[in-house]
């Protein structure tokens, strides 16, 4: 029961929520709706990694900043450091 209804609500924030593109290449990336709550921006019915970029202003004001956003890199495990236990 749980499953229909979470794609019923991924199906609903995709077909109401706003069109998003990437900023560094201009593709359409997917549709999702995005809430902004409490300094924070929820991001619902998008399974793509998103990063939020801060777009250039003309003019620098802090009390409104426009963000776009583009698609994160995958992590790189393989290549951190391993990890000692004994320290």
């Amino acid at each position: 029961m749980r499953k229909p209804i979470r794609s019923l609500g991924l199906f609903c924030a995709r077909l109401l929520g706003s069109r998003i593109v990437d900023v560094k290449t201009g593709r359409p990336l997917d549709r999702a709706l995005l809430i902004p709550w409490r300094g924070k921006i929820y991001v619902i019915g998008l399974q793509k990694n998103l990063r939020p970029i801060f777009q250039p202003q003309q003019r620098l004001t802090y009390w409104k900043q426009t963000i776009g956003f583009t698609l994160g890199e995958k992590p790189d495990f393989p290549s951190e450091p391993p990890t000692d236990s004994n320290s």
